[in-house]
């Protein structure tokens, strides 16, 4: 209050030492205006917290419904444990559905020469695995699988060079192409090549993470461009599914 009123330092003493009748702020005709700017500045702090509760409220309304939404989609994310598929790593081992059975899974479709959402994806989910990490909560079991949608390009060591530009522990899966549109059909992802006038290939993919439990249910997505703390709070929840 005092830098408010721009009182220098002694003021109130030297006032009240000349002028004793001036003993409360009351009394001080000086002091009105202040008071009121005082109950403004209140009623801006009340409308900015109740602002704060609402912003809130309506965002964990929105995590629970798609949360709700997701856990009852049942197109083109069926439980991990029905698809069966066999694929080579970027250690150029031969990897199974079966390899990822007892662990929670996040599953993403994507390829090493994506310019944006790949990448993105990847740092996203690293980031919250740290948040989650943070709360005292053993991450480890977690196994983040990348399958290519790029069989011409993401061989095994390329997947490597990729993969370990990002400080989190993936899994990447490659195969021929055959086996790749085998493995996106089951999980219900899509993925369509497209060639630019300049020679540049990209790839047109489903851009979901897709979650499962430890017993391998399905048990939610992350969508691209979802707020951060929502995808924290959707690894919290899987790891509490244990």
């Amino acid at each position: 209050m005092a830098s408010a009123r721009r009182r220098r330092p002694g003021f109130a003493v030297a006032c009240t030492a000349k002028r004793p009748y001036i003993t409360s702020m009351a009394s001080n005709p000086l002091e009105i205006p202040d008071s009121g700017r005082s109950g403004a500045g209140r009623m801006r702090v009340i409308l900015t917290v109740v602002a704060g509760l609402g912003f809130l409220a309506v965002a964990g309304a929105v995590f629970w419904l798609s949360e709700q939404q997701a856990r009852k989609m049942q197109v083109g994310t069926p439980d991990f444990t029905a698809q069966t598929f066999s694929l080579t790593d970027q250690t150029g081992a031969v990897r199974t559905s079966a390899d990822f059975a007892g662990t929670p899974v996040a599953l993403f479709f994507g390829y090493t020469y994506c310019p944006d959402v790949c990448p993105m994806t990847l740092t996203l989910l690293a980031n919250a695995l740290d948040e989650v990490a943070d709360r005292d909560i053993d991450t480890g079991p977690l196994q983040t699988v990348f399958i290519t949608v790029d069989a011409a390009r993401d061989t095994p060591a390329q997947l490597a060079a990729y993969l370990s530009l990002f400080d989190m522990k993936v899994t990447g899966l490659t195969g021929s192409a055959a086996q790749l549109v085998a493995v996106q059909a089951g999980f219900g992802a899509y993925a369509a090549r497209v060639e630019e006038e300049d020679g540049v290939v990209l790839w047109d993919h489903t851009a979901t993470v897709y979650l499962y439990d430890a017993a391998g249910a399905f048990a939610g997505t992350i969508v691209f461009n979802e707020p951060p703390e929502f995808v924290t709070e959707k690894l919290a929840r899987l790891f509490a599914d244990e």
